[in-house]
């Protein structure tokens, strides 16, 4: 799913009412009558027991606003409209005016006498919003944010722009939930943001399709239709050999359980055999712990020094629970140069950390190798930057650089290409912020480079996988005791769920 700007949206709003022979409120009627059944659909008990408010703007958010708040009142809820006075309102929500009484006019100074408790639709502002509200609107959007029931917004929380951070700003409304139109919007996938957006849905209000297609742009959403094509099927006459042999190397003294959890994930990934290449104090706990892994042991008995692996795998991962003691970061070093330029290569977590402290390395890494960074990690690799804008800048900088695809772990996973394409990922949850989770991605994504997958394609359909994964073990444990185990046990179901489309 494409994530456009605010001239592409307009764009495409103008080509669905073309094309389609409607006009411009027609296609907001349509808008706000699938954001109606979302909200009944989402909060009908919470509805019933108290008072609505709908704060709309001047342009045509309010217009959605308004609409909302009649259909709402329609289906026999007490609504009340809060409309913002101007001296010109946009064609389409003077029409629905038209069609709604009682609707209570306020000015930017007006105390607003909003109930204690109840349901709160900000309709103030949409896409459209390209400059940060001034100091007028701070005691309308404080009113807002000091609101002690339910806020949601309308296609975006107002006062926050489309591509966007608000981490400095205070007129922005803090929305528990956004409901936003056809495709999502940048900012709502920010970090730095993520004290306006609690939660956000996309609404399919029916845009037209060609005309959303025809848009260019470096930001993709990346949901289930776009990766079922992905996952390959299985033939009848295969054999281990068949989905690769891959090398996980790392683990240390007391952090073994990264390279147990990470094999059992790469061969729940689907990939044929697996060794682990690891120091001689975890012998005992891999071939016991997994005995479906070969194991190959290093000279080192804490940790690893040789890295006498061999170039034999179809892919390797490097660096989970591996430590950078000095003999392990040079052994690492030497190795990394002896990589044939073809090799498929993910390195996470401590290989990362080796990089940043030994840049001169990064010249040897193998065109399209994976980097999984968490953000202290990424920081150290690419700099410190100034907000979530920023970093991006910076990692689409360093991929092109480099030639590398990066992983930005977090909330809404940011994968990127050395051409600049970034694919923000739609699964996962908060309870995957927790000790191992990435060692279960990288066994993930190892596993998929084994089976021939390409670095971009493995690297998206690996973070996918992990965070449905992730969904699904929060279904059964919840996010407060989920722990990375729960990821690999629910991994067939996320695969399961993908094969079922193909």
């Amino acid at each position: 799913m494409k994530i456009l700007n605010a001239e592409q949206l307009r764009i495409v709003d103008q080509e669905t009412i073309q094309k389609e022979g409607i006009n411009s409120w027609e296609l907001m009627e349509r808008a706000s009558n699938i954001a109606t059944y979302a909200i009944l659909n989402d909060f009908v008990d919470l509805i019933k027991e108290l008072p609505i408010v709908v704060v709309c703007g001047k342009g045509n958010n309010g217009g959605d606003g308004l609409a909302i708040a009649r259909q709402l009142r329609e289906s026999g809820y007490d609504v009340e409209v809060r409309l913002l006075y101007a001296d010109q309102y946009s064609p389409d929500n003077l029409l629905n005016q038209e069609k709604l009484d009682d609707i209570k006019f306020f000015g930017l100074k007006d105390d607003l006498d909003f109930s204690m408790e109840g349901f709160l639709i900000d309709c103030l502002f949409g896409y459209g919003l390209n400059t940060a509200l001034g100091e007028e609107w701070t005691s309308v959007i404080s009113q807002m944010n000091d609101f002690q029931g339910v806020v949601v917004s309308i296609d975006m929380p107002s006062g926050l722009m489309l591509e966007s951070t608000g981490k400095f700003e205070g007129n922005i409304v803090r929305a528990s939930k956004v409901y936003t139109f056809q495709c999502p919007k940048l900012s709502l996938l920010l970090p730095d943001n993520a004290v306006f957006v609690g939660d956000f849905e996309i609404l399919d209000i029916g845009l037209n399709e060609n005309s959303i297609l025809e848009q260019q742009t470096e930001y993709k959403y990346v949901e289930s239709d776009m990766l079922d094509i992905l996952v390959r099927s299985r033939s009848r006459f295969s054999h281990k050999g068949t989905y690769g042999h891959i090398a996980l190397i790392g683990g240390s003294l007391g952090k073994m359980g990264a390279v147990l959890m990470s094999s059992k994930a790469a061969l729940r990934s689907g990939c044929g055999l697996i060794t682990a290449y690891i120091p001689r104090c975890g012998y005992n706990i891999l071939q016991i712990g997994f005995p479906e892994a070969m194991v190959m042991l290093d000279s080192g008995e804490e940790e690893i020094k040789d890295f006498n692996i061999g170039f034999d795998y179809s892919a390797y991962g490097v660096g989970i629970g591996m430590g950078k003691d000095e003999e392990t970061s040079r052994g690492f070093g030497i190795w990394l140069q002896s990589l044939d330029e073809n090799t498929k290569l993910l390195l996470d977590a401590d290989a990362l950390n080796i990089l940043s402290e030994n840049e001169q390395l990064l010249k040897f890494l193998p065109k399209n190798s994976i980097l999984t960074p968490h953000p202290k990690e990424l920081s150290r690799l690419i700099g410190e930057w100034e907000n979530d804008l920023d970093k991006l800048n910076k990692a689409k900088d360093f991929t092109r650089e480099y030639q590398v695809v990066l992983v930005i772990k977090g909330a809404n996973t940011a994968v990127i290409n050395p051409n600049g394409e970034i694919f923000f990922n739609s699964t996962g949850n908060a309870g995957m912020a927790t000790g191992g989770t990435g060692d279960v991605l990288t066994g993930v994504i190892t596993s998929l480079l084994g089976q021939g997958y390409d670095a971009l394609d493995a690297a998206v359909l690996g973070v996918f996988i992990h965070g449905a994964a992730g969904d699904y073990a929060k279904g059964w444990v919840g996010e407060i005791s989920l722990i990375a185990g729960d990821l690999i046990d629910y991994l067939p179901s996320a695969f399961m769920d993908l094969e079922k489309l193909n």
